[in-house]
């Protein structure tokens, strides 16, 4: 008989402003673990009691762009200030906190995360790179992410308990944006860049180290997020419309529309599925001002946007626990972005609206 579930929850967030969820839950009894894959970033108990786990960047008063984890809106700061970076992604497995990111370990920024805080250093600063996901299933960790080349092309790769598998060769600009990890299989998100042409890019993932293209390279596509639900994989993205980009998402192959191809404009930060609804998290020019945070359930848009609308905003990851929405993002206040969350769409601000602050993802755990 299943005694108890542990479900672990895999969000992150790259170079380039995109972010995956992926997460895994766990049945366990007394003698066995059977698993499943599914996408909504809960890990469900049965105290009553609610945490809400936000990653990104803040500043401590001394210094900026300092790799943070929020838990229930109080910061922890993963460096001591002069060690400059983000945190791209966070997951929750027990009692244990892992964040992936960047920072400043060298004369580069590192790809690395960070277990309670401690830090896994997995390049050694000399060439940029970054971490832009983590999957912890069992006591494997599993991080996305890319490394720069001699001729300064992006590599694509990812760690499995710290040793590196390189995807892709020195030839191909090549960034990760994403990592989802269903029993034996390792699937990653990303695009390849033309350098030559920059109006070509072609949005893939990759499973177990095979691409899986999802676009031609003249539609100038990016995967920027992905999930994996059973034998179904769910992939978002951007690519090229009439006037300029618009949100999509892959389902096994299968393109399907957001937004408006003749539309103003939008992008796409994250991705969900939960039970038959998938959640796109990202944002669209809705008017002649800036881009403002929005997410879409099963195609309909809902728009996060703050009152005046004239500053850019962005819906990065998402959460979705029984009625209730939480959406992670930042909005610029005019002065410099703020870090925040939405809870059923009410604003809870983490940044201090003085100085920069981003979140890039979001978990939430239900002990």
């Amino acid at each position: 008989m299943v005694k108890n579930i542990l479900t672990m929850t895999f969000l992150k967030k790259n170079l380039f402003r995109s972010l995956v969820v992926f997460t895994l839950i766990i049945a366990s009894d007394d003698n066995s673990f059977a698993t499943h894959a599914t996408a909504s970033p809960v890990i469900v108990g049965s105290s009553g009691k609610t945490d809400i786990y936000v990653a990104g960047y803040s500043n401590n008063d001394q210094y900026n762009y300092i790799p943070t984890y929020w838990k229930n809106g109080k910061p922890v700061y993963l460096t001591e200030g002069k060690r400059q970076g983000k945190a791209t992604g966070i997951a929750v497995a027990g009692n244990d906190v892992y964040v992936s990111g960047e920072a400043h370990y060298g004369r580069q920024s590192s790809a690395v995360y960070w277990k309670n805080g401690i830090a896994v250093i997995l390049t050694d600063g000399n060439n940029r790179a970054s971490a832009t996901g983590i999957a912890v299933v069992g006591n494997d960790v599993y991080v996305s992410g890319h490394e720069a080349s001699k001729n300064g092309l992006l590599v694509a790769m990812y760690w499995k308990n710290g040793i590196p598998i390189h995807m892709t060769d020195e030839n191909h600009y090549e960034p990760t944006t994403a990592i989802a990890v269903s029993g034996n299989d390792v699937y990653v998100a990303g695009f390849d860049q033309d350098m030559h042409n920059l109006e070509f890019s072609i949005a893939k993932y990759w499973k177990n180290g095979k691409e899986v293209s999802l676009a031609p390279s003249y539609k100038k596509a990016t995967a920027s997020g992905i999930a994996v639900v059973g034998n179904d994989v769910y992939v978002a993205g951007q690519q090229r419309g009439k006037f300029s980009f618009m949100v999509k998402y892959w389902k096994n192959g299968k393109e399907i529309n957001l937004s408006d191809e003749a539309g103003k404009g939008a992008c796409s930060r994250a991705i969900v599925v939960e039970g038959n609804d998938v959640y796109v998290t990202g944002a669209e020019k809705v008017s002649d001002y800036n881009l403002v945070p929005v997410y879409w359930k099963n195609g309909k848009e809902t728009i996060l946007s703050s009152d005046t609308r004239k500053f850019n905003g962005y819906a990065e990851a998402i959460a979705v626990s029984g009625n209730n929405i939480y959406i992670a993002g930042e909005e610029n206040n005019g002065h410099c972005d703020v870090a925040k969350y939405w809870q059923n769409g009410n604003a809870i601000y983490l940044g201090d609206g003085k100085h920069n602050s981003a979140a890039y993802a979001i978990a939430i755990v239900r002990r």
